[in-house]
């Protein structure tokens, strides 16, 4: 049998491989538009939410070892500089006295606790476009904490990114009293942003228990309007159960307002007035300071720009700020749930007649909402980043 010899057959087989070959080179070089932008940026954006995570969690959890500030010592810089000149605030033995008289020292804390305390003891009412400060002692706080998260975010951030760190408390929620605080550039619209709650270091009795005990008078008259619904007029009924709830509101707001006042102001101020001002002297000129007299007037001056701020001459400073505020934090709560009130009273009413809820459950109902008002141990960290170059 002859055989016919014949590599045509071999060629072609080579000429596949090699199409195979430069197809396969081909789609590994296109690829990204194989892919396409919305994939590679989801991608991009993955890892990009993914780092801030990372980022927030490590400013959250870092440890100062070293964190120290003047209880007012804005306004001791203040006095010595219209004595002595600007220059005799960095003098070494002024430094030194201001440390020994007002300093305050706070060893191995996290940024958390620290931002926490920061904006606790700022406490101030944001209205009318404009903010009344409560609290003027611890600029140096929040002044001190600013840079040393500064520090710690350019040392593990770099230049890659820009970004920005806000902490925000607000002990009444969606109400614009409490402290903030904001680090870092402009927000742009490309920025990831990554939030959570940071706890506040303060101890406070407001659980839902202790709130209950508080306004138990109110859910009492409450369960006895709704065993009544069957005799008394239905608009009537509603409108006694609305009344109790906002009673309820105002107890458990002038309550809370009192707690944080005592917690933020009030010993800080006392100790200003005392400690400080007894021995402040030793550090600047004169026989008085004068610098509890130069607290008093900057906070009431604070005060007064608010033109609902009545000045009562036979009331302390804290009980001054405590009145006003829970007018205050009264009327800006009102605003903020208006509407709500009336809607929980005609939504409990109707579950009661209906034998849809029993008259616990309806208080039970009132106590989460009111509860709900109130969210003093928290406050809220973000932090937002973006590429360096944009």
């Amino acid at each position: 049998m002859q055989m016919i010899k014949d590599t045509r057959g071999f060629s072609s087989s080579i000429d596949v491989l090699l199409f195979l070959v430069l197809v396969s080179v081909s789609a590994v070089l296109l690829a990204p538009a194989m892919v396409g932008n919305t994939q590679l940026m989801a991608l991009h954006d993955t890892s990009a939410a993914e780092h801030n995570s990372q980022v927030l969690l490590s400013l959250q959890n870092g440890r100062v070892d070293d964190f120290s500030y003047a209880v007012a010592g804005a306004q001791m810089d203040y006095l010595v500089n219209g004595t002595l000149g600007p220059d005799a605030v960095d003098s070494g033995i002024y430094l030194t006295g201001k440390k020994l008289v007002a300093g305050r020292e706070i060893n191995h804390k996290t940024f958390a606790d620290l931002a926490s305390e920061s904006v606790a003891s700022q406490f101030t009412i944001y209205r009318d476009d404009g903010s009344v400060r409560l609290n003027l002692l611890t600029d140096e706080y929040r002044s001190n904490l600013d840079t040393q998260m500064q520090d710690y975010l350019d040392m593990q951030i770099g230049d890659r990114y820009n970004y920005n760190v806000s902490v925000v408390w607000r002990p009444f929620r969606d109400v614009p009293i409490g402290g903030e605080t904001h680090m870092g550039r402009p927000v742009p619209d490309t920025a990831y942003v990554e939030s959570s709650w940071i706890t506040m270091t303060y101890h406070t009795e407001y659980t839902r228990y202790y709130v209950e005990n508080l306004i138990n008078s109110e859910l009492g008259a409450i369960g006895l309007d709704l065993a009544n619904a069957s005799v008394v007029p239905r608009e009537e009924t509603e409108e006694l159960i609305a009344g109790h709830i906002n009673d309820a509101i105002n107890r458990t707001v002038d309550d809370a307002v009192g707690a944080i006042v005592k917690m933020t102001i009030e010993q800080t101020i006392e100790r200003a007035q005392t400690a400080i001002n007894q021995q402040v002297d030793n550090v600047v000129p004169g026989n008085n300071s004068g610098i509890s007299d130069i607290i008093i007037d900057e906070v009431l001056a604070e005060l007064r720009n608010d033109p609902t701020f009545i000045e009562d001459a036979s009331l302390g400073l804290s009980e001054q700020i405590t009145e006003y505020t829970q007018e205050v934090a009264r009327e800006e709560v009102h605003a903020v749930i208006a509407g709500e009130v009336d809607a929980l009273a005609s939504d409990i009413t109707d579950q009661y007649v209906s034998n849809a809820a029993t008259v616990e459950e309806a208080k039970d109902e009132v106590l989460d909402y009111v509860f709900s008002r109130i969210d003093i141990s928290r406050a809220r960290m973000t932090l937002a980043l973006w590429d360096g170059n944009s």
